[in-house]
């Protein structure tokens, strides 16, 4: 005999209630793997391309199916409005700022030295750029580079690129012209450095899905760009690896960088100028690299 009656109306509104849940839960499950096939598919003529040009097929397509890796739509439009000029380069000479690279430059003394001795690049400007860039190696993370450089690079694909002007041309200042040649530049630049990180982290069997960097996919205590760590990242502490975020390899790094571009011991300031302008394409950033090595040469 059971213990509990069941009524008619009890019974209707039971099978009601697993109705609407079956509907619901339908709609989630469906949607939810829109959104998963949309995603993928942001990155198919990227996979396609990348696999042309001869990287491994079945790491591309495990890679590119991984959950955190994803189209970055918030992080890629801030390309389309920061400004280099807006950002506070006043900070990196203050007393603090100034102390800080100091002890910076006493804990790093010994491969300082033998960096400016090997490549002829002054100390302080080295220590200059590291505390500019990532605050001497402390501000490291950032958005993921993969989704970072995927992201850009997939803008050639015409039905990518109308799916981000979509998202993003309320809140963008270029006309729909202005975005085309936009994308057109740096899709074409952001390829070329995906394929350059790829072959980076390949090499030093990193996972390129756990690398983060700068909003333009620039990574390391340098924060250089793919192309540029291999062209120019070197092995500071001769232990067959070069990591970019490692100080001794971003120091002897970006010491090479500097040296190809014409440093050499009792440069003048013009053309110190010049040189460190291939660093970064900004006056302001020129000015603080020199002002915060002549403060640091006038501490010693």
């Amino acid at each position: 005999m059971s213990l509990f009656r069941i009524t008619a109306k009890e019974h209707t509104i039971f099978f009601v209630g697993i109705l609407i849940l079956t509907v619901i839960t339908v709609i989630f499950v469906s949607k939810n793997a829109v959104g998963s096939k949309n995603r993928n598919n942001y990155f198919e003529s990227l996979q396609k391309r990348l696999v042309e040009d001869g990287l491994d097929k079945h790491r591309i397509s495990e890679l590119y199916k991984r959950p955190e890796v994803y189209f970055e739509t918030k992080g890629v439009s801030r390309f389309l409005v920061h400004r280099e000029a807006s950002l506070n380069y006043h900070q990196f000479t203050s007393k603090k700022s100034i102390r800080n690279a100091l002890k910076y430059m006493e804990q790093h003394q010994q491969i300082l030295e033998l960096t400016e001795k090997a490549y002829g690049v002054d100390k302080e400007v080295i220590t200059a750029i590291i505390l500019v860039e990532t605050r001497l190696g402390i501000l490291l993370g950032g958005p993921s580079v993969l989704n970072t450089l995927s992201t850009m690079a997939a803008l050639a694909d015409p039905d990518v690129r109308n799916m981000f002007w979509g998202k993003v041309s309320k809140s963008s200042r270029l006309t729909r012209e202005q975005f085309d040649k936009w994308v057109k530049r740096k899709s074409s630049w952001a390829y070329k450095e995906l394929k350059a990180f790829l072959k980076y982290t390949a090499k030093e069997n990193m996972d390129p899905a756990a690398v983060s960097g700068s909003y333009s996919g620039a990574l390391g205590i340098g924060q250089f760009m793919p192309t540029n760590i291999l062209a120019f990242a070197q092995d500071g502490d001769n232990n067959d690896s070069i990591d970019v975020f490692n100080h001794s390899d971003a120091i002897a790094s970006i010491a090479n960088y500097l040296k190809h571009y014409g440093w050499y011991p009792g440069i003048d300031g013009k053309k110190a100028y010049k040189v460190i302008y291939h660093y970064n394409h900004s006056p302001q950033y020129v000015d603080t690299i020199l002002k915060v090595s002549a403060l640091l040469k006038s501490k010693a």
